[in-house]
């Protein structure tokens, strides 16, 4: 009986000491999990392209002569492309996040005018306005995590250049020739843009952007005019 006893005793003190030895806090230390990065902050180098989707100049000219007859001109808005490099720079790491970008990029604007005479097609051409714009861009971004919104806008300049026409001449049997290039503009720009980065990593992220463009007193062709244009485009971010 005393035996019994004996190794109940041995047993209760075992799980006691077992338990002791479990629930003692002090010596157990638990892995903190590891800190998610700030992902976009600091600098970065990004490239992007899309399209020139429109423009706002002037589309029809008329002029009606004293006889009667009247000559008007229609130009078309067409798609363009553009692509180019940012730098800039995200301030802080916190939920609203400024920014400031340096935005330049090559913005191609093709056209196609169509002359009539009294109704009637006489002539079309299809021309290129090549042009580099300059911007400063300040920029407001949302969000700590992976997807971070962000709107802004800037000033700069632009250069541009008409690439030279081709001319069709639909009487006489069409004739077609070529019209050099040469007529350039360059003043005051402005923009204001939105977009989205989603960040794959801490420093890649992929991005969607829109940008309304205005290149002032742009004159490579029938005049000066205040051309507004709407650019949609994407592109890929770095920070270093």
């Amino acid at each position: 009986m005393k035996m019994k006893q004996h190794i109940a005793l041995s047993l209760a003190i075992g799980i006691l000491s077992a338990g002791s030895i479990f629930a003692g806090g002090g010596d157990v230390k638990s892995v903190a999990p590891t800190p998610l990065c700030d992902f976009g902050t600091g600098w970065y180098v990004a490239l992007d392209g899309g399209a020139n989707v429109y423009q706002s100049f002037d589309t029809n000219f008329t002029r009606t002569f004293s006889n009667g007859d009247d000559i008007s001109l229609t130009i078309d808005h067409n798609v363009g492309g553009y692509g180019g490099i940012k730098f800039g720079y995200v301030f802080g790491n916190g939920m609203l996040r400024p920014t400031i970008e340096e935005d330049m990029f090559y913005n191609g604007i093709p056209t196609d005018a169509h002359v009539k005479f009294n109704g009637t097609e006489v002539a079309h051409s299809s021309n290129l306005i090549n042009s580099g714009a300059f911007m400063t861009n300040f920029i407001l971004r949302f969000g700590t995590g992976r997807f971070q919104p962000y709107i802004g806008g800037g000033v700069g300049a632009y250069y541009a250049e008409a690439a030279g026409a081709d001319v069709t001449v639909n009487r006489g049997g069409g004739r077609t020739f070529f019209t050099g290039g040469g007529a350039n503009s360059g003043s005051f720009a402005f923009d204001a843009v939105a977009g989205a980065d989603y960040y794959m990593s801490c420093k890649w992220s992929i991005f969607a952007e829109y940008h309304f463009l205005d290149y002032c007193a742009l004159d490579v062709g029938d005049g000066n005019h205040q051309f507004g244009q709407q650019l949609v485009g994407a592109g890929i971010r770095f920070h270093f």
